[in-house]
């Protein structure tokens, strides 16, 4: 009998779990922050859609606790993968004591996780990130869920997201309307590849890393970084690492990238330095440096 998440809550023991960082932190865009009673700003956990299921996730003495509060139920092997709660952080960290970057990032920011997400969610995620920015995603991908998916709970983000053939049979202009701009074309161009079966997304799990990234930028609109992202984040590519401006920084402060260099060649050093680490290191590296420019 297959174990499922229960609607009074499901205790996950676990050491380190850094909840903002791994959930709201630009992995993924359809979770939503929960207050305090009253109207309290303090952060209590947060309500998301995983697959079918309308989950609730707080922090817990000693580990997480994740509720089924609506929809279809979630499977606990499921939500511990989606989570990344079987990932070694304390192996990390022993890993690259030493490291100049990767070393203090692990040791001051415990418990950031990579996610796991549904692979047509992810693309269509950072197919919206391209010149946007987290709230705005959050917002895109709102809409489509809210207009595209269907209902699966009482509150306003309560949506399964919907799959590639509806949004194929929307189209570009129905993105549009919703504010999608020039990405609208690309959405529709890889759901009608996806839902026709000339793009087999979820083969992409039983390629390499490299047979993988080729295949995703064959999709019309997709580029290295976005390609990254999606296999970093929903197809547990380990030497996936999208470079954006923070990490880039952070290549070139720790790691003496030149400036002059490509995020290719930016990637492939960080590929040559973290190996299968890599989708952890860009997380660290990422987090760390973003951070540092708000203090």
């Amino acid at each position: 009998m297959i174990d499922q998440i229960s609607t009074e809550g499901t205790f996950f023991p676990v050491t380190e779990i850094d909840l903002p960082g791994t959930i709201d932190g630009g992995q993924s865009f359809r979770w939503h922050a929960i207050e305090g009673d009253g109207g309290s700003p303090d952060l209590v956990g947060y309500r998301g859609v995983v697959g079918r299921s309308v989950l609730e996730v707080r922090a817990a003495g000693g580990g997480l606790s994740v509720m089924a509060v609506s929809g279809e139920p979630a499977d606990v092997g499921t939500i511990r993968s989606y989570l990344g709660l079987e990932d070694d952080l304390v192996g990390l960290r022993t890993k690259y004591a030493n490291d100049p970057g990767l070393g203090p990032a692990l040791y001051d920011y415990l418990g950031l996780r990579l996610l796991k997400q549904d692979p047509w969610e992810c693309l269509c995620g950072f197919i919206c990130s391209a010149t946007s920015n987290v709230p705005r995603i959050k917002l895109n991908m709102g809409v489509l869920a809210s207009n595209y998916g269907e209902r699966i709970g009482p509150e306003p983000g309560d949506f399964a997201f919907p799959g590639p053939e509806a949004v194929a049979a929307a189209g570009e202009q129905a993105a549009r309307d919703l504010a999608w701009g020039f990405r609208a074309r690309y959405l529709e161009g890889a759901a009608i590849a996806v839902a026709s079966g000339k793009f087999a997304l979820e083969q992409l799990l039983d390629m390499s890393y490299e047979e993988a990234r080729d295949a995703l930028v064959t999709l019309d609109g997709i580029g290295p970084k976005i390609a990254d992202c999606v296999l970093a984040f929903s197809f547990q590519k380990g030497e996936a690492f999208p470079v954006d401006r923070w990490v880039r920084r952070a290549m070139e402060e720790w790691y003496g990238a030149s400036e002059k260099m490509s995020n290719d060649a930016i990637g492939q050093m960080a590929r040559d330095r973290f190996g299968e680490d890599a989708a952890y290191a860009q997380q660290y590296l990422f987090h760390r440096q973003r951070l540092a420019a708000r203090d």
